[in-house]
């Protein structure tokens, strides 16, 4: 019997698996899908938010300060890249300047430094790009950029070196009571737990339903984005955006670690819940929104668009509590924007949940004195200066073969996602991982060796080989 059973392995569920990790616990975390992170975490804007619209009376209000105030602690100790960008929210008329003014009092009764109103000349010397038309603009510090697969891996790894088991293409299909605990069904056979864990993004009320309750639905929404070739032109030194009003909801045009800029998201609701299409009258109101905050936006210049699929609970807040049809299941629901934020914070009052259900049942929890708090990052040679080139190359020869031209990535970088634990098992798991096909022609010319590689490192025929998920083989043995 596993001691923690956490079902979904997004930014949520690799958190809480990393936090719980700090306990001599056995944990096992089930991912239906072939990869970690497949889900919202993967078509997500990547911005860490400072609080500054939360409130405090709702619990993703509390746990969005909490988590901004341990996010670059935990950035720092994984090994992740965080970088600090202050937002930009910008107004045009009479009723955008009364919205960025309650914007502005609802930031400092939150405590937010130094949030203050521009002019709109101001805001044109601070961000060249805006449109002209700009009449005034909330420039909220303390805000950043990360990219969340890249955590989310980071999470997932370091759980995993802590003794955390992952079982991926592990779809739950049912859950029953014990006598002291909890049955989980799969197609692969039944997992027994003392407590359950429900982190399945837009599925965590599919998963209610298993336990026998309707207390809850999820209202998917799909959010497409798009982004710009670094060749463009219009460079941005903050997260910028439309102030919302009552007359539209606004994207944001967001600076990459990379050198790119995304615009995004343009919402809609979402009947299928499994479609993450992206469509021409979206990307069509994407750009008129983005063209709103910029006249500079290039759309020939789109090298990437995609959607995701974000989680709208029916309670109006995050739904974090214990199930009342089921002792023992913790659901973590409708953690929708910004999730990525409250991530770490999650993790932490669910752990403190842990602790009450093993209080019940006259448990406590222990730490775990073997616990390794850090993990390392794969290196890239493109960050590595060209004098140390050389020397690193010949320490580790697979750095001597570029695969991605367009972003630099090696041989010896792709090997080593592959390699790690858990490690990547799809192109595009290499994709999110190392960066391999992230470039102007999106795996046009490397998409091919990074496809040769993991059959290699696999064990598996090419034809075997996935693009991501059971069914997207790339390749055919077969003729038609």
């Amino acid at each position: 019997m596993f001691d923690i059973i956490i079902i979904g392995a997004g930014i949520v569920g690799t958190a809480v698996a990393r936090e719980l990790s700090k306990y001599k616990l056995r944990i096992a975390v089930l991912e239906k899908n072939n990869e970690i992170a497949c889900g919202a975490t993967k078509a997500n804007s990547g911005i860490v938010y400072n609080g500054h619209t939360a409130r405090p009376d709702k619990l993703k209000g509390r746990l969005t300060l909490q988590g901004r105030q341990m996010f670059e602690a935990l950035c720092r100790e994984l090994d992740v890249t965080f970088k600090p960008v202050d937002m930009l929210i910008a107004g045009f008329d009479e009723e955008d300047d009364a919205a960025i003014e309650e914007l502005r009092k609802r930031a400092a009764a939150n405590g937010i430094d130094g949030v203050r109103i521009l002019g709109g000349e101001e805001a044109l010397q601070r961000e060249p790009s805006l449109n002209e038309e700009v009449r005034s603009a909330l420039l909220n510090p303390g805000c950043g950029i990360v990219d969340p697969w890249e955590l989310c891996f980071a999470l997932a790894e370091n759980a995993a070196a802590n003794g955390v088991e992952f079982k991926l293409n592990t779809e739950v299909t049912g859950l029953a009571p014990l006598q002291s605990g909890i049955a989980v069904e799969t197609a692969g056979g039944t997992l027994e737990a003392k407590a359950v864990i429900n982190c399945a993004g837009i599925n965590t009320d599919l998963i209610n339903r298993m336990a026998g309750s309707e207390s809850f639905s999820i209202l998917p929404k799909r959010g497409q984005y798009a982004v710009l070739d670094r060749s463009a032109k219009l460079q941005i030194s903050h997260i910028v955006a439309h102030c919302k009003s009552e007359k539209e909801k606004s994207v944001f045009l967001i600076p990459t670690q990379h050198g790119n800029v995304m615009i995004g998201p343009s919402m809609e609701p979402a009947e299928d819940r499994t479609s993450k299409k992206t469509t021409a009258e979206q990307m069509d109101k994407l750009m008129k929104s983005a063209h709103k905050i910029s006249r500079r936006i290039p759309e020939h210049l789109v090298i990437r668009s995609f959607a995701g699929l974000k989680a709208k609970c029916s309670a109006g807040d995050f739904l974090i509590q214990e199930s009342e049809q089921l002792n023992g299941l913790i659901h973590a629901a409708g953690i929708n924007n910004p999730g990525l934020t409250c991530s770490p914070a999650i993790a932490v009052h669910i752990a403190d949940m842990i602790a009450s259900i093993y209080g019940r049942m006259g448990l406590s929890l222990e730490r775990n004195p073997a616990f390794v708090p850090s993990r390392g990052s794969i290196v890239s040679f493109k960050s590595i200066p060209d004098g140390e080139r050389n020397q690193w190359i010949g320490q580790h020869p697979g750095y001597g073969r570029i695969v991605c031209r367009c972003e630099q990535v090696t041989e010896g970088e792709i090997r080593e996602s592959i390699s790690r634990v858990p490690g990547a098992c799809s192109v595009n798991g290499v994709k999110l991982r190392t960066r391999a096909g992230m470039g102007r022609c999106q795996g046009g010319f490397c998409g091919p060796k990074v496809t040769s590689l993991l059959s290699e490192e696999l064990g598996r025929r090419m034809e075997q080989v996935l693009y991501e998920n059971n069914g997207s083989e790339l390749l055919s043995d077969s003729m038609p």
